[in-house]
């Protein structure tokens, strides 16, 4: 389960445990998008579906938001909506952290660390891994590549996890962040293309691309096993 914490922790609480109850294997928390950046094609396109009360089923399914409803979200959507947008983003801090591990058994990874100073507090604190992203670039336009922040903190974490995602649109990424790294790559937009092109068949056929270039790769390259993927087996490219 991958989301941003409501300020109401009643209803946090309540999402967790639907999370482990439908049988997902962590809950990841995005760190920041508790407040949406500048984002000029979103505003262009109207791109923002929850207000007009899509993408809300986690919520409007939810027994404590239904309950703070004076109407069911079927009888007044628009109420549900304007309940949702009030409640969705808490800025969290470090001072939030053991309040989030006391409320699951579940392993707990926090998305969006790329400072080696920040792994190494969520790890102390009680995360299980750390997630390095900038979101795609989506939130601050001009901030740091992850790329260039992973193997920094991929050395602060001390081989505990660290998942990897941003930018990654090929097998080359896929194999690069594994390189430095990466106990996991994910991937963000190919599978959404997919999706709008071929529906779930479109997405099983984005990610059987990408992990086919992945194994030619490494076998053109003569890495056969995924323990040969290592720091060394990168070369920087100096254009100057």
């Amino acid at each position: 389960m991958n989301s941003s914490a409501p300020t109401d922790r009643e209803l946090a609480e309540s999402l967790v445990r639907r999370a482990e109850e439908a049988g997902f294997k962590g809950i990841v928390v995005t760190l920041d998008t508790w407040v949406t950046g500048w984002r000029p094609r979103d505003l262009a396109t109207s791109n923002f579906p929850q207000l007009r009360g899509f993408c809300l089923a986690n919520y409007t399914a939810d027994p404590v938001f239904r309950a703070r409803l004076a109407q069911s979200p079927e009888e007044n959507p628009m109420a549900a909506v304007a309940h949702w947008a009030r409640v969705f983003g808490n800025p969290l801090t470090w001072d939030d952290l053991p309040w989030l591990r006391s409320l699951t058994r579940l392993p707990l990874i926090l998305k969006g660390i790329r400072h080696p100073d920040d792994a190494r507090r969520a790890l102390d604190a009680g995360a299980d891994g750390v997630y390095v992203s900038n979101h795609g670039g989506r939130q601050a336009n001009g901030g740091l590549p992850a790329l260039d922040c992973l193997p920094g903190v991929v050395k602060a974490a001390a081989g505990q996890p660290v998942l990897f995602d941003s930018g990654v649109r090929s097998g080359a990424d896929i194999v690069k962040a594994l390189a430095l790294g990466a106990t996991a790559v994910g991937i963000g937009r190919p599978y959404v293309y997919g999706l709008a092109l071929g529906g779930a068949k479109g997405v099983a056929h984005v990610l059987r691309c990408l992990l086919a270039e992945t194994d030619l790769i490494m076998a053109v390259d003569g890495y056969p096993s995924r323990a040969d993927l290592t720091p060394e087996t990168l070369r920087p490219v100096n254009f100057r």
